[in-house]
């Protein structure tokens, strides 16, 4: 049997030198996630996934073509900003949405929740540009088309803030 997700996540937290440090983990159907993950994620909703409108406010306040708008999607977390992380329940992809414009602005993250924890156990602890480019290609290719999370994400490993 080969090691688990969360056993690999753990070697890699200790070889980062985050010591004895571990982060405890969340599961989304079969996939398992961190349940805290850098770049400044959280993943509170991903064993009960909801609709926006339940995460944002009472459904009662959300209007009928904005329910209709954002239905398949589903949040199971956020980034450091606060716009949800969530999946869509048709092409199970995972998007990054915008709170401040409604819930328009969407941006891929991910094809699937399992390349989405794989992509962040890549981004742990990175200091090299192009082998995380590498390894999010060899993960899900579309990940790092131009505007895309990851793509982001990327431009900015390396960099001294």
């Amino acid at each position: 049997m080969g090691e688990t997700f969360a056993d690999r996540w753990s070697r890699k937290e200790f070889a980062c030198a985050y010591g004895d440090f571990r982060t405890a983990m969340v599961t989304f159907g079969a996939a398992v996630l961190p349940a805290e993950a850098a770049p400044c994620l959280s993943f509170n909703q991903a064993s009960r996934p909801a609709p926006i409108w339940e995460v944002f406010g009472a459904p009662s306040e959300w209007p009928p073509s904005d329910r209709e708008r954002l239905a398949a999607l589903r949040v199971i977390g956020s980034d450091g900003a606060g716009n949800p992380l969530c999946v869509d329940e048709g092409s199970e992809a995972v998007l990054l949405l915008d709170h401040e414009d409604g819930f328009r602005t969407q941006q891929f993250v991910n094809g699937s929740v399992v390349q989405l924890a794989e992509c962040l156990l890549s981004y742990m602890g990175e200091r090299e540009v192009e082998r995380f480019r590498l390894a999010v290609l060899a993960i899900d290719p579309a990940a790092l088309a131009e505007g895309s999370f990851w793509w982001h994400e990327a431009a900015g490993i390396g960099r001294e803030t």
